[in-house]
């Protein structure tokens, strides 16, 4: 018993010195693995600190270059080679228009960027500022949709739509499967692009310098015409105060002639033969008091300018109508006329009597029964148009009027020739002119305006085509 309590102390004694060796052998390894431990976390974290000193100096360091990261490569990049696609070649389809929208978006907007970026620092260069570094750069290329489509910016949790939209027509997706957002932002890069190509510049700008070459033009005629329509005016008055001074002298000529014919028949001093071979200059010398009146007689300076204007308008009329002078009427004056002519001519006949009988009988010759014969034919003639005159006259004052309106010169040709064709116009045996209705005066005035004016029309239509001609 006493042997076995020893060998337990014994055994406790040595298994307490064994874990006292333990302890203190662990204790030795714990301080031998701390002691290895040390170097390796300070060289972890002189790593780490390493790494972050170099991302920190990359981050500012300036950029290389303002092009910015070209995309990956798409599978609708066999949509897109070198050269361009034929139309006539599988690659244009109406199945593959989607991919070819996503296609060139996608490179549209990297065009922008790359535009805006160098547009960037070239202001950067302008303001001698240092270049952007490689945060900044970074921080450009994260909003550069935005700045491409401010108008479209929307921001969601799956990004921008501009690039989301991009990038699901690029991968082969459906159109139909876009947002209305993508769809605006497709559609608005493709005609922002469209107007910003260089072909669509050259048009617009050969047009702006077309309309600014025909504005010129323009503005060239329109100083011609008034130049032309002052010197026009200045020599109509010299003509109507020459007329006017040309009446007055006929005139007295005229007065003093028949004066002196009526002196003859009292005094019975000269011969008929001699009253009737004076001249001007014959009458002017006749006696002193003939001369006077000769010498008092107005010049063409001293009329006033109501009588200009008044003689103005009867030369413009006569130029219009192609004559010397126009006796101007009214319908019920021209009505009056042809009843007065109609009544004439059947007074005429009646004092033939029966010219059918006269013609049997051979009391007349063959040249008054043609007269006659004539006659009555004018008379049926002016029976007929007596009736059916009065409803096509109507219609063509209405086409004068609408002339006059439209103040074209085809339009204003078109209803004179209709209004002669119902006698609105004809010969003057008074005056040995032509008489016109009132509105037909007007209408030939108008077309003689039209024509000085065409050259100004011209203008103004070839100015409204070329304006017409740009789609801005």
């Amino acid at each position: 018993t006493q042997a076995m309590e020893k060998l337990d102390e014994t055994t406790e004694t040595v298994n307490v010195e064994e874990m006292d060796s333990d302890d203190d052998s662990d204790d030795s390894d714990d301080e031998s693995d701390d002691e290895g431990e040390e170097p390796k976390i300070k060289e972890i974290a002189d790593g780490a600190n390493h790494a972050m000193d170099i991302e920190q100096d990359e981050a500012n360091m300036p950029v290389k270059s303002v092009i910015p990261i070209k995309p990956p490569p798409q599978i609708v990049d066999l949509l897109l080679p070198p050269a361009k696609p034929l139309t006539a070649s599988g690659i244009v389809s109406p199945f593959s228009w989607p991919f070819l929208a996503g296609a060139a978006a996608c490179r549209i907007l990297h065009w922008y960027k790359r535009l805006r970026n160098e547009v960037d620092d070239s202001i950067r260069a302008f303001h001698e500022l240092s270049p952007m570094t490689v945060a900044e750069r970074r921080s450009r290329e994260s909003m550069a949709a935005e700045r491409t489509l401010s108008e479209c910016v929307v921001r969601d949790d799956n990004g921008n739509p501009l690039e989301r939209a991009i990038q699901h027509l690029c991968a082969g997706g459906a159109y139909l499967e876009l947002s209305a957002v993508e769809r605006l932002c497709i559609l608005k890069i493709l005609i922002d692009s469209a107007y910003d190509a260089s072909r669509t510049y050259a048009v617009v700008d050969e047009n702006f310098k077309m309309r600014i070459s025909a504005l010129k033009s323009l503005e060239a005629e329109e100083r011609r015409a008034k130049r032309e329509a002052r010197e026009e005016a200045a020599a109509e008055a010299k003509t109507a105060r020459e007329q006017l001074a040309l009446n007055a002298r006929n005139k007295f000529f005229e007065e003093k002639k028949q004066q002196i014919k009526e002196l003859n028949m009292e005094m019975n001093e000269y011969s008929d033969e001699f009253i009737e071979g004076l001249t001007d200059e014959d009458i002017a010398e006749f006696d002193e008091e003939t001369k006077n009146e000769f010498e008092a007689l107005p010049k063409p300076e001293t009329f006033n300018k109501t009588e200009v204007n008044k003689m103005v308008v009867k030369l413009q009329e006569a130029a219009a109508f192609g004559t010397h002078y126009v006796v101007v009427l009214t319908m019920d004056e021209i009505v009056a006329r042809e009843k007065e002519s109609l009544a004439s001519m059947e007074e005429s006949l009646a004092e033939v009597g029966d010219t059918d009988e006269l013609i049997q009988n051979a009391v007349i010759d063959r040249e008054t029964s043609k007269r006659i014969e004539k006659l009555k034919r004018d008379i049926e003639n002016a029976k007929y148009l007596e009736v059916s005159l009065p409803p096509a006259r109507e219609t063509a004052v209405e086409t004068l009027k609408d002339a006059m309106e439209d103040g074209t010169i085809k339009v204003l040709r078109g209803a004179i020739r209709v209004a002669k064709q119902v006698k609105l116009t004809g010969y003057d045996e008074e005056t040995g002119g032509v008489f016109a209705l009132d509105l037909l005066r007007d209408a030939h005035l108008e077309l003689r305006s039209a024509e000085k004016r065409k050259r100004v029309i011209d203008a103004q239509k070839d100015l409204v085509a070329k304006r017409n001609k740009c789609f801005i």
